[in-house]
C-alpha cells in the first residue's frame, strides 16, 4: 500500500522509511502504525491533489521576486553605492595627497623674491597646484584686466589730431581727458609633466591593490564562516574600481577649484571641469585593470577567448617595454642635460635660486620621449607665431634632428643616438618574443606600444599662448581697438615620429626571436598543447591493432615507472597506460618544450648579422629621410665643408710688396681712416682685391672672387659677400634711420649672441667707441664656435653716416688662420676702400 509523504505529497510504498522525491524522513512508527490500522477503503479519496501546505508558501514568492528584479545596470549602480565606500575612500587618498605633497614642494622656494614678496606660500602652492593639476588634464590661464586714462594727448581716439581753437563738438575732441584706455590680456601655458602623471598613476595603483587585498580578504572571510554556502560570494570588483575613480574625481575637483588664486587683478584658471574629467578617465582605466582580477568570475569569463588573451598578454609586454624604455631615455636626458655649460643662463634661471635640472626632473619622461623620437630619426620642432591689428601675423619655424645634433656637437652624438634607438626597439622585440605567443601576437604588442609611443609623443610638448587687446574709449568716432597675439609651441614631430617608429620597431619585433635564439633562450611556448590532437579518432580504432603501434610507446616507461611499485610488475604498464590515455591504440606525446637545434652556429657571425639588418632597415631609412627632408641645409653645408685644404678661400698677391695698404693694419680702427670724408670718385684697391658696388648705396674692395650671395629673406638688412668655398666672409648691416649709436647697438646684439644657438662658446676679446670716417663708431672683436664646430674670429666695425642710416662692416675668419694676419689686412683694406655711392 502506498502512503503520501507529508513533506512534498508524493506516493510512497510503506516500507519505504524516506520519501522518493524530496529524500526528508517520513512520519514517527506510531503513526505508520495508525495509517497501517486504517482499512483500504479510507484512504484519502482523492489522492490526485494531495495538500503540500509546507510548499506552497515557498513558492509564492517566487513571481513577485520575477516581476520586480531591477535591470543589470539598476542592479550595478546600487551594489556600487552600497559597497565598501571606507576602503575606495583609503585608495583615492593616495593620488590626491601627492598632488598637495608636490605642490608644497614647489612652493617652497622663493623664487629670488624678496622679503617684501609678492607671491606668499599660499599664492605660490595655489599656483604650484594648477602647474600639477596640468599631469591629469588641468589648464594653466591667466587672465587680466586694467582700465586707465589715455597717456596720448593733443590727438582723438581714433589718431586724428586737430586743432584746439577748432570748435567741432565734443565729438571731435582731442585732449586726454575724452579718453580711457581698457588693456585685456590673456596668457596660457600647455605643459603635461609626465613625471607627474607617471607618479600619480602609481600611486593610485598601490591604493587600489590596498583595497583589493581588503576586498579578497573580505569574501575569504565570509566563504569560510559559512561553510553550507555551495559556492563562494562574488567579489563586486568593477563596483569598486567605480568608487575609487568617483571619489578621486571629486578630490581632484575640489583642488582645481582651490588652485584659481587672483593676484593683483590676475586670475588664474586650472580648468577644473577638465582636470575632473581627465581624472575620472585615468582613475577608471587604473582601478578597472587592478580590480577586475579580484573578480575571479568576471575574470574567467572575460580571459575565456583567446583574443582577449591574447590582448591582455600584449598590452603588459608593451606596458613593460614602455617601462624600461623611458627610463633608459630618461637617464640619457638627464645625463645630456648635465652636461651643458651654464644651463642656468640658457634658461634664465640663474638669479631664482633654483637649479634646472631640478626643474628638468618635472618633465623627464617628456625628455625622454624626445630623445627617444631623435634617436629614431624623427626632429624636435619648434615654432614661432605672432600677429597683430596692424601688421598681420608672421609665422617662423625650425626643427632639431641628428643633422642638428651633429652641427652643435658632433658626428659621435649621432652614433649614439642612433644606439640609444636601436637598443630601444630591440627591447621591445625581446620582451615580445619572450613573453607574447606566436607572430601575430609580437606584432600586436609592437603596435600597442607603438600606440602609446605615438600618445605620449603628441602630449610631451610645451606651448605658450599669450594676446591681448586695448580699448580705447574715446569720444571721437566711437574710440578704437587694437589687439594681437603670439605663441611658441616645441615638441615631437608627431608625423615624423609615426614614419620612423614604423621603420623601428616592427622590423625589431620580426628580429626577437632570433635574438633569443642566439642567446639559448625559447620564445613563449603555443598555448595549444598538441596530446589533444589524436583524441577524437580514439573510439575508431579496433583493438586488434594495438600491438602495431605498441613500439612508440616503449618510449615512455620512464614517465610510467613511479606508480608501478603499488601494483603487480606484469601489470603495470596496462594500468598506468589506462591513466595516461583511455585509447591504448594511440601513443601519448611527450609533454615539454619542443628540442632546440642542436648544430653549431656562430654567434659572433649572427650579432653581426642581427645589428647590420637593424641598422640598414633602420638606420638607412633614417638617413635617406633626412637627406630627404634636409636637402636645402645639405647644400648649405656642403658648400661650407667643400674646402678640403684648410686654407682661406682668398685670392691675394704673392708680393707683398706689392700692396702698399697693408701698412696701417697695425691698428686698423683704433683711429679715423686716412681718407675722413668719402671721395667723390672711388680711388683705386690694392692688388688682389676687387671693388665692388652694392645697389644699397656703398662700395669696398674684397678679395678677387667673392661675389654678393642672396638676402636671406628672414634678414633683409644684411648683405654677404663670401666665395665659393671657405667659411671666412664680409656681413655689411644697413639699417635706416638708426634711433641708436653704434655702440649702444652693439651692447644689445651681445646680449643675444650669447644664447644663439648657432654662435656657442662666445668670447669678447674687445668692444669700444671710436670714430669712422669722421664719424661715431664702435668696434667690436670676438670670437665663437659655429654649428660645424669651427672657432670663428669676427672683427665689426660700425658707424651712423650722416644720412642717419648705421652701416656695420664685419668680417667672419677662421680662427685657425687669423695669427698669419690675412684677416686683419682684409678688414683693414675693406675699411680703407669703404665708399657710399648714394
Amino acid at each position: 500500500m502506498a502512503s503520501y509523504c507529508p513533506h512534498c505529497g508524493v506516493p510512497t510504498p510503506d516500507e519505504a522509511r524516506f520519501c522518493m522525491k524530496c529524500g526528508r524522513e517520513r512520519l514517527p512508527a506510531p503513526e505508520a502504525k495508525e495509517t497501517a490500522e486504517t482499512p483500504p477503503e479510507q484512504a484519502p479519496p482523492a489522492p490526485k491533489t494531495p495538500p503540500p501546505p509546507a510548499q506552497a508558501p515557498a513558492l509564492a514568492p517566487a513571481p513577485a521576486n520575477a516581476t520586480s528584479s531591477p535591470t543589470p545596470l539598476v542592479a550595478f549602480l546600487t551594489r556600487t553605492f552600497r559597497g565598501d565606500w571606507v576602503g575606495s575612500v583609503q585608495a583615492a587618498l593616495w593620488p590626491v595627497v601627492l598632488l598637495l605633497v608636490g605642490a608644497a614642494a614647489l612652493a617652497t622656494p622663493a623664487y629670488g623674491q624678496d622679503d617684501d614678496a609678492v607671491f606668499g606660500f599660499t599664492d605660490r602652492l595655489r599656483i604650484a597646484l594648477a602647474l600639477l593639476l596640468q599631469s591629469v588634464g588641468g589648464g594653466f590661464e591667466f587672465t587680466g584686466r586694467e582700465e586707465g586714462p589715455d597717456f596720448g594727448s593733443g590727438a582723438g581716439s581714433d589718431g586724428l589730431s586737430l586743432d584746439s581753437g577748432t570748435d567741432m563738438g565734443t565729438g571731435f575732441g582731442s585732449g586726454s581727458d575724452s579718453t580711457a584706455t581698457t588693456v585685456e590680456g590673456t596668457a596660457s601655458l600647455h605643459l603635461v609633466p609626465l613625471t607627474m602623471t607617471a607618479l600619480w598613476i602609481v600611486a593610485l595603483y598601490i591604493g587600489v591593490r590596498v583595497l583589493r587585498t581588503r576586498i579578497t580578504t573580505r569574501a575569504a572571510a565570509q566563504n569560510s564562516s559559512t561553510p553550507t554556502t555551495p559556492a563562494p560570494a562574488p567579489i563586486a570588483g568593477l563596483e569598486a574600481a567605480v568608487r575609487v575613480a568617483l571619489l578621486v574625481t571629486v578630490g581632484v575637483l575640489a583642488l582645481a577649484l582651490f588652485a584659481q588664486p587672483e593676484i593683483e587683478g590676475v586670475q588664474l584658471s586650472s580648468s577644473p571641469v577638465l582636470a575632473a574629467l581627465g581624472a575620472l578617465l585615468l582613475g577608471l582605466v587604473v582601478s578597472g585593470a587592478v580590480l577586475l582580477r579580484a573578480d575571479t568570475q568576471l575574470w574567467t569569463k572575460v580571459t575565456a577567448r583567446p583574443g582577449a588573451q591574447s590582448l591582455i598578454r600584449a598590452t603588459g609586454t608593451a606596458l613593460r617595454a614602455l617601462v624600461v624604455v623611458l627610463v633608459l631615455c630618461s637617464v640619457v636626458a638627464f645625463i645630456s642635460l648635465a652636461q651643458v655649460d651654464d644651463l642656468s643662463e640658457i634658461t634664465d634661471l640663474d638669479d631664482s635660486g633654483v637649479s634646472p635640472l631640478l626643474v628638468a626632473l618635472l618633465i623627464l619622461p617628456n625628455l625622454a620621449v624626445t630623445a627617444l623620437g631623435i634617436g629614431w630619426g624623427a626632429g624636435a620642432e619648434a615654432s614661432v607665431r605672432g600677429s597683430t591689428s596692424m601688421y598681420g601675423s608672421r609665422r617662423e619655424s625650425g626643427s632639431f634632428g641628428l643633422s642638428e645634433l651633429g652641427d652643435v656637437t658632433n658626428d659621435w652624438a649621432i652614433v649614439g643616438a642612433l644606439a640609444l634607438g636601436l637598443v630601444c626597439a630591440l627591447t621591445l622585440g625581446v620582451l615580445a618574443a619572450r613573453r607574447c605567443v606566436g607572430r601575430g601576437e609580437q606584432l600586436l604588442a609592437a603596435g600597442v606600444f607603438f600606440g602609446f609611443v605615438l600618445l605620449l609623443a603628441g602630449f610631451s610638448g610645451i606651448g605658450v599662448e599669450v594676446s591681448g587687446q586695448a580699448f580705447d574709449s574715446g569720444s571721437g568716432f566711437g574710440g578704437s581697438s587694437s589687439g594681437g597675439g603670439g605663441g611658441v609651441e616645441t615638441g615631437l614631430s608627431v608625423p615624423e615620429t609615426l614614419l620612423f617608429g614604423l621603420l623601428w620597431i616592427f622590423p625589431a619585433a620580426l628580429l626577437g626571436p632570433y635574438l633569443l635564439q642566439m642567446t639559448g633562450r625559447q620564445a613563449a611556448p603555443p598555448t595549444t598543447p598538441p596530446a589533444y590532437a589524436p583524441l577524437p579518432a580514439a573510439p575508431h580504432t579496433p583493438p586488434a591493432q594495438t600491438p602495431a603501434v605498441q613500439p612508440p610507446a616503449a618510449q615512455t616507461p620512464p614517465a610510467l615507472t613511479p606508480p608501478a611499485p603499488n601494483a603487480p610488475a606484469p601489470n603495470a604498464p596496462t594500468q598506468t597506460a589506462a591513466t595516461y590515455t583511455p585509447h591504448p591504440g594511440y601513443p601519448v606525446p611527450a609533454p615539454g618544450p619542443h628540442p632546440l637545434p642542436t648544430k653549431p652556429r656562430n654567434r659572433a657571425t649572427v650579432w653581426v648579422v642581427t645589428i647590420a639588418v637593424a641598422l640598414v632597415v633602420g638606420g638607412g631609412a633614417t638617413a635617406g629621410a633626412l637627406l630627404w627632408r634636409d636637402t636645402r641645409d645639405d647644400k648649405t653645408s656642403s658648400a661650407d665643408d667643400a674646402n678640403k685644404d684648410n686654407r682661406p678661400a682668398v685670392s691675394r698677391s704673392d708680393d707683398p710688396a706689392t700692396t702698399p695698404s697693408s701698412t696701417p693694419s697695425e691698428h686698423p680702427t683704433d683711429a679715423p681712416s686716412a681718407d675722413p670724408t668719402p671721395a667723390a670718385s672711388p680711388g683705386p684697391v690694392p692688388e688682389g682685391t676687387e671693388r665692388i658696388t652694392d645697389p644699397e648705396g656703398f662700395s669696398f674692395a674684397v678679395p678677387e672672387g667673392w661675389s654678393r650671395h642672396p638676402v636671406n629673406p628672414e634678414r633683409p638688412g644684411q648683405i654677404t659677400y663670401a666665395g665659393s668655398t671657405g667659411r671666412e666672409e664680409f656681413l655689411v648691416g644697413v639699417v635706416a634711420d638708426a634711433p641708436y649709436t653704434s655702440y649702444e647697438n652693439f651692447r644689445n646684439i651681445e646680449r643675444h649672441t650669447k644664447t644663439a644657438p648657432d654662435k656657442s662658446d662666445y668670447d669678447r676679446i674687445r668692444m669700444e667707441e671710436n670714430t669712422f670716417q669722421g664719424r661715431d663708431g664702435a668696434i667690436w672683436e670676438y670670437t665663437y664656435t659655429d654649428k660645424g664646430g669651427r672657432t670663428i674670429h669676427a672683427l665689426n666695425q660700425s658707424y651712423v653716416a650722416e644720412n642717419g642710416t648705421e652701416y656695420a662692416i664685419q668680417l667672419s675668419w677662421r680662427e685657425d688662420f687669423w695669427p698669419a694676419g690675412e684677416g686683419a689686412k682684409t678688414h683693414t683694406t675693406a675699411l680703407d676702400t669703404w665708399r657710399l655711392t648714394d
